[in-house]
């Protein structure tokens, strides 16, 4: 993979979360908050187009004609104030085109998913944060045996890609896999629910589940002066993170406290009797991916008990 094709499919992630959250923001006629996120639009579109037409052959699937009127349409449609057509262009038009251009990049390329210098990275950084809020040993040890691929497939879990670019995994229960995020809009999915959370007056958010990062960091986000509590009793959904998801900027930012919770009686005395400035939320896929262990727990005691049988 060249340089020029590796910086467009992470400009490209970066366009596709500031278009939604713009789009989003028409769409509840919320204008001065989605014109804020015009001006990053309309530069890195502007250069995502131009690479994409300077690049010719390796884009072949798409028509530099189609690049132009869509660029123009855009333009014209925020000139004119109209911001329905804008919205719409947005979503149906460039949306569309950036999801289908990095569906092209991975399908052709030999796109590394991990990277053992980023993961030791990321690892070293969480591993900080989580001592700082208790449980050393725990973490020492968690962080201390390697990130075994083919263990973790075996025992139910996956990583994928999803439509955007970014990285969704999924756990294996009972039930059958539980997906922690979405396999098109990551960043979408992680601003909508991250708004759904957001009150005024609370100083405090308590969320229960990581996942891979996503809802975390647009909390911290949308939360300009809140501190976001979060408590994952999963170790191993901890070290995905770390190994496949872009989490480092939220493990250095101040208003992060994260817990390592593994038998969830932390997070349940914390959050016994909230004040008026906490709340509390919960991230639903990692709740369900919790009882992953409990389903393995019990599969081998069923197991022994046959053996012994």
């Amino acid at each position: 993979m060249t340089e020029q094709i590796r910086k467009l499919f992470w400009t490209n992630i970066e366009l596709l979360e500031i278009t939604d959250k713009a789009i989003l923001c028409f769409r509840e006629q919320k204008l001065a908050e989605a014109l804020e996120f015009m001006p990053q639009v309309s530069e890195k579109m502007r250069y995502v187009i131009d690479g994409i037409i300077s690049d010719k052959e390796y884009f072949e699937l798409v028509s530099t004609e189609s690049l132009t009127e869509m660029l123009e349409g855009i333009l014209e449609a925020g000139h004119h104030m109209d911001y329905v057509l804008l919205a719409d262009l947005l979503e149906l038009q460039l949306s569309t085109l950036l999801c289908n251009v990095q569906e092209l990049i991975m399908k052709k390329e030999d796109f590394p998913a991990f990277s053992e210098e980023v993961y030791q990275e990321q690892c070293e950084r969480m591993a900080v944060l989580l001592q700082k809020e208790g449980g050393k040993e725990a973490v020492e040890k968690l962080f201390s045996e390697p990130l075994n691929p083919q263990q973790l497939m075996e025992e139910g879990y996956r990583v994928e890609f999803a439509s955007c670019g970014l990285m969704t995994a999924a756990v294996g229960t009972k039930e059958g896999p539980v997906y922690l995020h979405t396999n098109y809009k990551v960043s979408r999915e992680a601003f909508l629910l991250a708004k759904s959370w957001l009150e005024k007056g609370k100083k405090t958010y308590l969320v229960h589940g990581f996942g891979l990062g996503y809802h975390v960091a647009e909390l911290l986000c949308q939360a300009k002066d809140a501190v976001v509590e979060v408590y994952e009793s999963n170790g191993k959904i901890l070290k995905l993170a770390c190994a496949f998801a872009p989490i480092a900027g939220i493990l250095a930012n101040e208003r992060l406290r994260l817990v390592y919770d593994p038998t969830g009686m932390v997070w349940e005395g914390r959050t016994g009797k909230l004040s008026p400035e906490e709340k509390r939320c919960i991230h639903v896929p990692s709740m369900r991916a919790d009882l992953r262990e409990t389903y393995m727990a019990e599969e081998k005691k069923e197991s022994k008990e046959e053996a012994d049988a």
